[in-house]
């Protein structure tokens, strides 16, 4: 985190009551009957990613062979299998193609029970898709974005949705165009005034002037650190009016960090093989935010967010190894009886007739 001329005080998770440890008996009951009656919605992109893996890292001008595979994505598509794998009720504002890549991400989705009611299909529109180079050991990774109908996401689709669901705890929301992002925030706030709103500004917005505005107006921000830098810099009246948002920044092998009213939490990573870090963030901002809606403390918060990102690592891809409530809990507290446990994956059953199917297209 960027200095700053105030220096916060600071909590080392490792000597606070992080996450329920001392009552882990507690924490078991509590966080399943939280998930059971929590809903909520998520905004942003859905994407076909196309991941590319090479165990070198190529200089300029190199050509080398890579392994490729192609997945679903997209920030809020990871974020809503996140939620949903952990037993929260989800519905997800996007936008996609009318064409075969956009079925299968809603195949994905419905199949993860996640309520896509609010997905239109966009006609004369490609899918958004993402390029995702993962390489050399340390398994470093970017992505190149094409976005597609992601572009066509707009503040209407998230009014429909926001007037359509009954009941929302929390709205996560991604990387709509500025002027949605705008709006959304505002339609939020006066459709579900007690919903969280956390907002994952991301590459596409870390850079972006425009973005620094919206940032006093929700309840979470979440970065990583080189976005956190982006967005804030060395210029300390930014933290000022981020004063009273809670602030939480990944730092990969280092863990995480939050910032809210002054107080600087942090919690140390969970030891773990990375095969490959895309969408670590996501599965990282589902776990902070259940954890959120739990009222555990920022410790307690951020080490089951660094417990949800660790299993979330372990496979290739942003989905396959998203984990169960019962994985995310074992892999926080140890397995039953005190032990480590295997992690229990999150998987989609077979495929059935897309809940989706019914909805006309735009």
């Amino acid at each position: 985190m960027a200095s700053h001329a105030d220096a916060p005080a600071s909590r080392d998770a490792a000597t606070a009551d992080a996450a329920g440890a001392a009552d882990p008996r507690g924490l078991r009951a509590t966080l399943p009957r939280v998930a059971r009656q929590a809903s909520v919605l998520v905004v942003g992109s859905l994407n076909v990613d196309l991941l590319l893996y090479s165990d070198v890292s190529p200089s300029e001008g190199d050509s080398l062979p890579v392994r490729a595979i192609t997945l679903p994505g997209g920030h809020a598509g990871n974020c809503a299998s996140a939620l949903a794998a952990l037993g929260l009720a989800v519905s997800i504002v996007a936008a996609v193609g009318d064409d075969a890549d956009g079925e299968r991400l809603l195949v994905d989705l419905d199949q993860r029970g996640i309520d896509t009611r609010f997905v239109r299909r966009v006609a004369h529109a490609h899918t958004g898709r993402a390029i995702i180079p993962v390489l050399g050991p340390e398994r470093r990774n970017y992505m190149l974005l094409d976005r597609g109908a992601n572009e066509s996401l707009t503040a209407d689709d998230v009014r429909a949705a926001l007037s359509g669901v009954a009941h929302c705890d929390a709205v996560m929301l991604f990387d709509p165009s500025i002027d949605a992002l705008a709006r959304t925030i505002a339609l939020a706030r006066a459709r579900h005034p007690a919903a969280a709103l956390c907002w994952t500004p991301s590459g596409m917005y870390s850079r972006d002037p425009l973005a620094l505005p919206l940032l006093p107006r929700c309840d979470v921000v979440f970065a990583n650190a080189r976005e956190f830098a982006h967005l804030c810099g060395q210029d300390g009246r930014v933290l000022d009016a981020l004063n009273a948002v809670d602030v939480v920044v990944t730092l990969g092998e280092r863990g995480a960090l939050s910032r809210h009213r002054g107080v600087e939490t942090r919690a140390p990573a969970h030891s773990c093989k990375v095969v490959d870090p895309t969408g670590a963030g996501d599965a990282f901002a589902s776990a902070y935010l259940l954890a959120r809606l739990a009222g555990l403390d920022a410790a307690g918060r951020l080490r089951l967010g660094n417990a949800g990102g660790a299993c979330a690592v372990g496979t290739r891809g942003a989905r396959d190894g998203l984990p169960t409530l019962d994985a995310l809990l074992d892999a926080t507290l140890g397995g039953p009886g005190g032990t480590s446990a295997p992690p229990r994956v999150a998987m989609p059953p077979r495929a059935k007739e897309p809940a989706h199917a019914h909805a006309a297209k735009r």
